[in-house]
């Protein structure tokens, strides 16, 4: 599962310590990507994506306190600014959409519905929902490391595209050269681990609600939480180090080319604000990044821990 490094590690003890430099550091390291998503995302990107990304290390900071050092803070950061532009378009009820996602698809049926749900159904069904995705995150978290350690790239290329893409067998075996039989069973495998994985790891009583919520027999659903668990985790997204080197060509052949699928052909888009971010030049962000930092300063002024 994606985890934050050790110098992210020593950057949150010091803003916790109220150390306004770990902040200024944190800021610099995470802006760029932060920003290239952000104007892939809107229409005319540009003073609205700034404003975006701004607002996503205030947030942040407001949920500093129950932010777990062990997590993955880019992954954070990311799913503050994914899911503020979810609600920025859901708000707006934009037809042209440019974010295809799950949530946003949830958010065009409860409109359907013609009644507003109170608040406390909101917070129930999204308590369900983050149990089930973060236990499915985990399973699929410990199947993919497997894979990466036997460099079984053709199977990670296919679950990639059955659970983050949400593409049907057949278009996947045409993507992929393989057998669509051949993809029912790797898909079969991968779900099974990731039910052996709650069942082993879960708590009876949550795995019992969680089995029978009928997620995996349902399997509009089953791929639905898959995905979203997917867009949570990352757990397939290259390292920026590994970004690095792909840009300069570094990389041995096989994983050149297993990072071009997921880059191009899959098209992740965190991983592409993050190649974004690293083709700019360090100076052309700087302004935009003194901006961030001095809107969002204050709030360490006092220790958070």
């Amino acid at each position: 599962m994606a985890e934050s490094s050790e110098a992210d590690r020593y950057l949150l003890d010091q803003i916790a310590r109220g150390n306004a430099d770990a902040w200024a550091q944190l800021v610099g390291r995470y802006h760029g990507r932060l920003l290239a998503f952000a104007r892939s995302r809107l229409p005319r990107g540009g003073d609205a994506a700034d404003d975006f990304v701004q607002e996503t290390f205030l947030r942040f900071l407001q949920s500093f306190r129950t932010f777990r050092a062990e997590a993955s803070v880019e992954t954070f950061l990311f799913t503050i600014l994914r899911r503020r532009l979810i609600d920025h378009f859901r708000g707006r009820r934009v037809a042209a959409c440019t974010i295809s996602d799950a949530d946003a698809g949830a958010a065009a049926d409860d409109d359907m519905t013609g009644r507003e749900p109170t608040p406390s159904w909101y917070a129930c069904r999204d308590e369900r929902a983050d149990l089930l995705e973060h236990a499915v995150a985990a399973g699929l978290d410990g199947m993919i490391r497997r894979l990466r350690d036997r460099q079984k790239l053709d199977e990670l290329r296919v679950i990639e595209l059955l659970f983050y893409a949400q593409l049907r067998n057949k278009d996947v075996a045409a993507a992929c050269g393989i057998d669509e039989k051949q993809i029912a069973q790797i898909k079969f495998r991968a779900l099974a681990q990731v039910r052996d994985h709650l069942a082993a790891r879960v708590p009876p009583a949550q795995f019992d609600a969680l089995r029978d919520s009928g997620w995996e027999r349902d399997g509009d659903a089953a791929d639905s939480i898959l995905t979203r668990a997917w867009e949570a985790l990352r757990p397939t997204c290259p390292k920026r180090s590994t970004l690095g080197r792909y840009l300069l060509q570094t990389l041995e052949r096989p994983w050149q080319e297993h990072v071009q699928f997921h880059v191009e052909r899959l098209g992740c888009r965190f991983c592409q604000a993050n190649l974004e971010d690293l083709r700019r030049e360090p100076q052309e962000q700087k302004p935009l990044r003194e901006r961030v930092f001095q809107s969002t300063v204050g709030f360490i002024s006092r220790p958070v821990a």
